[in-house]
């Protein structure tokens, strides 16, 4: 947002908390792309990931995914526990900005995508092979 604020460019894309404030800097939304996503796709946008190598072997991928689960739902359940660690990452500090990001953003799917959330993927990636982007 700092960019097109100063003029250095024409427009941008608005990630993370910044969805939350751009009104409020004086921007309009051009487009929101999760929801062109969702209207064209039906799914819902796949956002990011978390990637471990396969070479790790089953057991220890299993291991992982646990200790994140567990870790994901500690903070579900005790959210102010995170909001240092947040605070050192987040692109906005006002605490109701990053909880509405928090609650917007981590939810179920980031403990288990589902089928719904392996849909999603499937999806994209089609996408992205049919424009040759992968």
């Amino acid at each position: 947002m700092d960019a097109v604020a100063s003029g250095e460019a024409d427009a941008g894309v608005i990630i993370h908390e910044g969805r939350f404030v751009y009104k409020e800097r004086g921007f309009q939304c051009v487009q929101d792309l999760g929801v062109w996503w969702e209207s064209e796709t039906g799914q819902p946008i796949p956002l990011g990931c978390i990637a471990v190598r396969k070479s790790l072997g089953k057991e220890r991928i299993t291991e992982i995914e646990q200790r994140l689960s567990e870790s994901i739902r500690a903070a579900f359940e005790n959210p102010d526990s995170t909001s240092g660690y947040v605070k050192q990452h987040a692109q906005e500090l006002e605490d109701d900005v990053i909880r509405e990001h928090i609650k917007t953003y981590v939810n179920e799917f980031t403990i288990d995508l589902g089928d719904e959330g392996r849909a999603a993927i499937q999806q994209l990636q089609q996408l992205a092979r049919s424009a040759g982007i992968i």
